[in-house]
């Protein structure tokens, strides 16, 4: 708010001091001083200006993120899967392999539906309770965002591309362990 404040400010100030000097006849001692003066606002606003957007930015990227539970959703079972996905056209093309976790889970209506979520957001717990998948998204401190530096747009990027995160509870004993070492 301030910085939109500050902005307009010094607009006006240019504006004034472009009028100053376009229509006041610059040989009288008052017109040189208002000119001088408009012009030394306008510079002084524009400095501050330009500080604020600096620390506005400096301030809102050091905003410690935290982690949210955003949802919580029991699971029947889950297995691991590679998805293989590609395209190709006169004889040009790749594929790419990812790999997902495939789980059910029961709905609202006693049904049962099936999801995928990457491997690469996921983070695997044993537990004791009831197996399920915490989603998990970054949150800025209520505080911190009170703060007139905080520029809004900058922090809702910096969360938005921390995207979504998942904690996987499962039964203990869920994960096989099988080494093999062969030569052929």
């Amino acid at each position: 708010m301030l910085f939109i404040i500050t902005f307009i400010l010094a607009t006006a100030s240019l504006f004034a001091y472009l009028f100053a000097k376009s229509f006041i006849n610059p040989n009288r001692s008052f017109a040189k001083l208002a000119i001088t003066l408009t012009s030394l606002i306008s510079f002084l606003l524009i400095i501050v200006c330009i500080s604020t957007i600096i620390l506005s930015v400096k301030y809102t990227n050091e905003i410690k993120l935290s982690d949210e539970v955003k949802s919580s959703q029991n699971i029947v079972n889950i297995k691991d899967n590679r998805d293989t996905e590609g395209g190709f056209f006169i004889g040009c093309g790749e594929i790419n392999a990812k790999q997902y976790y495939y789980y059910y889970y029961k709905t609202d209506s006693d049904s049962y539906k099936v999801n995928k979520i990457n491997v690469d957001d996921c983070e695997i717990i044993y537990t004791k309770g009831t197996p399920h998948i915490d989603t998990i998204v970054k949150t800025a401190d209520e505080k911190a965002t009170e703060n007139w530096l905080t520029l809004m747009p900058n922090l809702s990027l910096r969360i938005s591309t921390a995207g979504e995160k998942y904690k996987i509870y499962i039964p203990e004993g869920s994960i096989t362990t099988d080494f093999s070492i062969d030569m052929e």
